[in-house]
């Protein structure tokens, strides 16, 4: 069974001087504002744990089922890649099969190739 955890959009206004503050973090630690207020809140959050103040929150899972998710979109862009490939093969086959033999029963060609294979039955 997957649990899936969704990410919370939050919006709330500051003062000046901490967004200052917020921007010095980020710059320093070469980050954007939303990462920077990210890490701050965990840090926040981790300090009162160590501190008794809360209980300690499990390891978020929304950054790995993210990571997760556009790894399975990227497998799903190849799987249609190869689609389109074997497709332009097997047609690229029945071409040169069709320009090899010329044979024609009654103005229709003899098939597909793959229907003249004989495999053992």
């Amino acid at each position: 069974m997957y649990v899936i955890q969704m990410t919370l959009r939050l919006s709330f206004t500051l003062d000046p001087e901490l967004l200052e503050r917020i921007d010095l973090f980020a710059k320093k630690q070469e980050l954007d504002r939303n990462e920077a207020v990210l890490r701050l809140i965990e840090a926040g959050l981790f300090q009162a744990e160590q501190n008794g103040e809360m209980l300690p929150a499990p390891k978020r899972d929304f950054k790995e089922f993210g990571r997760m998710q556009k790894n399975v979109d990227l497998l799903l862009a190849s799987i249609d890649e190869l689609k389109t490939e074997v497709r332009i093969m097997h047609h690229v086959i029945y071409l040169k099969e069709m320009r090899e033999t010329e044979v024609k029963v009654a103005g229709k060609s003899i098939g597909r190739w793959w229907n003249r294979l004989n495999f053992p039955k």
